[in-house]
């Protein structure tokens, strides 16, 4: 019976509409933010994690099971400027309005 729970209590932590990636311990250098906006979401994240910056990622109220088949539609602060934390805004597909 384990057997068959355990595996449960690995999935539901990551079913977060919102999800937070907080900044490391220690307080990182101020970063100048790359510019994440038509990126999937898996490859804005392996960015922001190599620059050590801190985010989260708004998804509305969509899960995100598959971060490659997101896209960042819009980020704060925009990419250029300098930072520590930055939240993400992303979609299956970003309505440009045109």
């Amino acid at each position: 019976m384990a057997l068959l729970i355990v595996p449960f209590a690995f999935i539901a932590p990551g079913c977060a509409e919102e999800r937070e990636h907080p900044a490391p311990a220690a307080n990182p250098p101020v970063v100048t933010v790359p510019d994440l906006v038509g990126d999937n979401l898996d490859s804005a994240e392996e960015r922001l994690d190599a620059l050590g910056i801190g985010y989260d990622v708004d998804s509305g109220d969509d899960t995100v099971f598959v971060e490659h088949l997101w896209e960042v539609c819009y980020q704060e602060p925009d990419g250029g400027s300098q930072a520590r934390y930055v939240t993400l805004t992303v979609e299956h597909d970003c309505d440009d309005g045109d």
